[in-house]
């Protein structure tokens, strides 16, 4: 299990699912004693994919000492919600600093290091926007180890490189990343009925920026008695209430994502015509995002079947 600090956190997975191009030098820690741990890292470059830029941060501590002790390290992204999913190194949410998520991590096969020993760890990271004709970069990612026994290691930083579609790294011009959601639903068809007693409400959510994100949510209003979001198509588990979050994962710029919500019909057959609300929101971290239009973030709509 991973520790910090003298408390015990919950280890949780970390994605690996791409990469580093073009890897160069790692960057060391501040010069320390012979005999005292030390830590470096590579470069973060990501490359142009069919969905945005994926890369990977590899993160080296070495045990210098004559001891074995235990080590793990504190990640703050460059890009804000960049952090990809995996298994590799064993991470967990650490809050968030100046806008960026920050995670905590194990490092993969044990924490233990013997003396002269060295372990390599790998944290991914995606960034969801429209890869560019030109090289980028992106300045204030942190990364800070430390030992059990004898606390910080210090503390690097890096930046996220993205590599031009012709495959240039030098000349780069800043990202300059959303901080408003471009977020929008509408209905993509008639009500009709559905199974278990529900009706079938067919929304198109589109969202057209590059704003941090890590979830999109659905919410009814006005619900007459009886009536709540019982799940989604595509099925993303039961919901049972009045919020159900988009399926399918995080959305591209541009991207449109098809989704039915299936809610119960009310108790009284007269309430299906009562007027219903859905709104759609962009999540970051503990907070909603606020949208650049919020005219296009919500939908209204009765249950009561169109008369033929």
């Amino acid at each position: 299990m991973l520790h910090k600090t003298g408390t015990l956190l919950t280890a949780a997975l970390l994605g690996l699912t791409a990469t580093i191009g073009g890897a160069g030098p790692a960057a060391a820690a501040p010069s320390a004693p012979a005999d005292a741990p030390t830590f470096s890292l590579s470069r973060l470059v990501l490359e142009p994919t069919e969905r945005g830029y994926r890369g990977s941060l590899r993160v080296t501590i070495t045990n210098n000492s004559d001891s074995t002790q235990g080590f793990y390290f504190r990640v703050r992204e460059a890009v804000a919600g960049s952090f990809s999913g995996g298994v590799e190194s064993r991470c967990e949410s650490d809050g968030v600093e100046e806008g960026r998520l920050v995670r905590t991590c194990a490092l993969p096969n044990g924490n233990d290091l013997a003396p002269g020993e060295s372990r390599r760890a790998t944290v991914e990271f995606q960034v969801l926007t429209t890869p560019r004709s030109y090289p980028m970069i992106a300045a204030g990612g942190l990364v800070t180890a430390y030992s059990y026994e004898t606390g910080s290691l210090g503390t690097v930083p890096f930046s996220a490189q993205f590599r031009s579609l012709d495959g240039k790294l030098t000349r780069p011009q800043t990202y300059v990343q959303d901080t408003q959601a471009d977020a929008s639903v509408e209905l993509a068809g008639p009500v009709t009925d559905g199974p278990e007693n529900t009706r079938r409400v067919p929304l198109r959510v589109r969202y057209g920026g590059d704003a941090p994100q890590l979830g999109h949510s659905l919410t009814a209003t006005q619900l007459p008695a009886g009536s709540m979001i019982l799940f989604t198509d595509p099925h993303d588990g039961p919901v049972y209430g009045p919020q159900a979050f988009v399926p399918g994962g995080l959305l591209m710029p541009g991207e449109e994502r098809d989704v039915a919500l299936f809610i119960s019909r009310p108790t009284d057959p007269a309430d299906e015509s009562a007027t219903i609300t859905v709104e759609l929101a962009t999540h970051y971290w503990m907070e909603t995002t606020p949208d650049v239009d919020p005219s296009d973030n919500t939908v209204t709509f009765n249950l009561a079947l169109p008369t033929s």
